[in-house]
């Protein structure tokens, strides 16, 4: 609730004159906890007096204490952004002024460096300027952040997600029937919990072994700004710890949302899968749909909020996004059938550019999980994707191993819903029949891909690849491929001369007729 209104110091913010320089307009941006006064090239940012069982703005101290946790907390993920903390003062006059020494003071406000709003990624996308190579700069900075956060074991579990989940029952259901519908509020609400009780088990050792950790908690598109070539991640959480400290996944899950409710699975898919590359985390598969869905109902019922705090058309707009985050919500514990996909062929064939591209093309988001040979390679051995492997495990017996993490992961896969696509060479033909078995054993159905390409075709491709964690680089090497005895392939043959959509677009027909049949 909101307890005071900070008429007059919203008020004063809000008019230029309060401000030193030329600021010859301010924009006013609120939300249901802050309000930004964008002025000349800084920003001022005012924590509302409320009470919300997640925030409590109540007080002045306590206002002045969250921007100081913000300011500490932005040192992180946004280095230089936050300039300082200033106080709002009164003086005897009455002029509500900011900083100096006269006057008693009201109220607290962050200053912080203007990011131009095109810089944004909730402005910027969808942008011709970031795509798939950004998408993995984006999934590398926040595996790296998520990587070196502090552990902690003492913090979020079954009880505090089984809290998440009947707060924004609570807060929804407070908008019933204006914005959403009692019954479909129950519904998400069952589904939800009935997720959770499946899935306590993994939560609990998820949150013994380390994933549980310090995370931004808030990474929404419009907290995300791409400036310089370089990421920053504005208002992370400060005044919450069950929010901030969380299971990594979960803070991943915001932004997997945030993008899927632009309808961009593509680039979901492709940061989803980069990111799994690098913090080799396909033990948490099964939390991404609760996950999701959690952020995504929070999100209804931050702009269910918001819409009492405006009229008219701003208002209506606010009241259709809260609905669109409902219905996504809804989305990803909805459930989808399975499928199982093969990408085989030599290097250079152009089955994973096919895979990634039939990724974000399938149900449920984030798309389909993608399992790479030269990935898995990499990770049993404790490297990063870009890191070369060393030719001692260029064995049969490694290869054996490889094919059967690949197995073990897209079982997990299959198992929580999610369509999996297998991205390798399948050059052996036991290892074909060993992926289709699996299919029937997951009961779920099989399309297997084999493509294929000139050697001329491919050859090019080896050597003009880029961040491809594929460690076949020279055309001489494709060589000694051309010696590997496939035996009959039955797999649907498909050459990747053409064009790259046409080639996509192929493979996708294919696919929908085989699942129809």
């Amino acid at each position: 609730m909101i307890l005071d209104s900070q008429a007059d110091i919203i008020a004063a913010l809000s008019d230029p004159k309060t401000y030193s320089g030329r600021v010859s307009s301010v924009e006013v941006r609120q939300s249901h906890i802050a309000i930004l006064f964008l002025a000349g090239n800084k920003v001022y940012k005012l924590k509302r007096a409320v009470l919300y069982p997640d925030a409590d703005f109540s007080t002045q101290e306590k206002r002045r204490l969250a921007c100081v946790q913000e300011m500490k907390r932005s040192a992180v993920y946004a280095p230089d952004l936050i300039e300082g903390i200033k106080a709002v003062r009164r003086l005897k006059n009455g002029r509500i002024v900011i900083g100096g020494k006269s006057g008693k003071e009201i109220d607290t406000v962050l200053v912080m460096k203007r990011i131009p709003d095109t810089d944004l990624l909730n402005k910027l996308l969808p942008s011709d300027s970031f795509d798939r190579f950004e998408a993995m700069d984006l999934a590398e900075k926040l595996a790296e952040l998520h990587g070196r956060a502090k552990v902690f074991k003492s913090k979020w579990g079954v009880d505090v997600v089984r809290k998440l989940i009947l707060e924004n029952e609570s807060i929804l259901s407070c908008f019933c029937p204006d914005i959403f519908e009692k019954e479909r509020v129950n519904a998400l609400t069952r589904s939800s919990l009935d997720s959770l009780n499946k899935q306590a088990k993994l939560i609990r050792f998820r949150q013994k072994t380390g994933h549980v950790r310090k995370c931004h908690g808030d990474l929404l598109l419009s907290n995300i700004a791409y400036t310089n070539k370089s990421f920053l991640f504005f208002s992370p959480i400060e005044y919450n710890e069950s929010l901030s400290c969380v299971d990594t996944l979960y803070d991943l899950a915001v932004v997997l949302m945030d993008l899927e409710s632009k309808g961009l699975r593509r680039l979901t898919n492709i940061l989803f899968n980069h990111y799994m590359a690098y913090m080799n985390d396909v033990g948490g598969f099964p939390l991404l749909p609760l996950y999701q869905s959690l952020r995504a109902a929070s999100r209804a019922a931050v702009c269910a909020k918001k819409s009492t705090l405006l009229k008219g058309k701003e208002r209506r707009t606010v009241i259709k996004e809260a609905r669109h985050y409902f219905d996504l919500a809804q989305h990803f514990v909805s459930g989808c059938c399975p499928i199982l996909i093969a990408c085989g062929g030599l290097s250079g064939s152009g089955k994973s550019r096919v895979a990634r591209e039939l990724g974000g093309l399938l149900d449920p988001a984030p798309g389909a999980v993608i399992l790479r040979d030269d990935i898995v390679k990499k990770q049993i051995v404790g490297l990063a994707p870009h890191q070369t492997l060393d030719k001692y495990y260029d064995t049969p017996a490694f290869e054996e191993v490889v094919y059967d993490v690949l197995r073990q992961q897209a079982r997990m896969g299959l198992s929580v819903g999610s369509c999996v696509i297998v991205d390798a060479l399948f050059y052996d033909e036991n290892e074909r029949k060993a992926i289709e078995a699996l299919a029937v054993e997951e009961g779920v159905p099989f399309v297997g891909f084999w493509m294929d390409a000139p050697i001329t075709v491919r050859a090019e491709r080896v050597q003009t690849r880029k961040r491809n964690p594929s460690d076949v680089k020279q055309a001489e090497e494709l060589n000694l491929q051309l010696q590997f005895k496939t035996g009959p392939i039955k797999w649907h043959k498909i050459m990747t001369d053409g064009p790259k959509e046409k080639t996509v677009q192929k493979a996708f027909r294919i696919l929908k007729k085989e699942i129809k049949q």
